[in-house]
C-alpha cells in the first residue's frame, strides 16, 4: 500500500501545484496576446490582404460564370449529367 500511497503523496503535493500554475501562467499570457492592440501598419496589411482576396474571388467568380456560357452555348445537357 505505501508503495503507491507515497508517489500519489508526492504527485498530489509537489507535480500537482506546479503543473496548475503553469497552465495558468499559459493562459495568461494568450489572454494578455490577445488583448494586445494591433499596429496601424499591421491593420493596413490586413485590409490590403482582403481586398486582394475579394478581387480574386470576383475574377474567379468571372471566370466561372464565362465558363458555364460557354458550357451552355456548347453543350445544352451539361448541367444534368453533374
Amino acid at each position: 500500500m505505501w508503495a503507491i500511497a507515497v508517489p500519489l503523496i508526492v504527485l498530489i503535493t509537489v507535480v500537482g501545484p506546479v503543473w496548475v500554475v503553469f497552465h495558468y501562467i499559459t493562459v495568461w499570457k494568450r489572454m494578455k496576446a490577445e488583448q494586445r492592440p494591433q499596429s496601424p501598419e499591421q491593420t493596413a496589411r490586413e485590409k490590403e490582404a482582403v481586398a486582394g482576396l475579394k478581387q480574386r474571388a470576383k475574377r474567379l467568380e468571372t471566370r466561372v460564370e464565362t465558363l458555364e456560357r460557354l458550357l451552355d452555348a456548347e453543350v445544352a445537357e451539361w448541367r444534368n449529367r453533374i
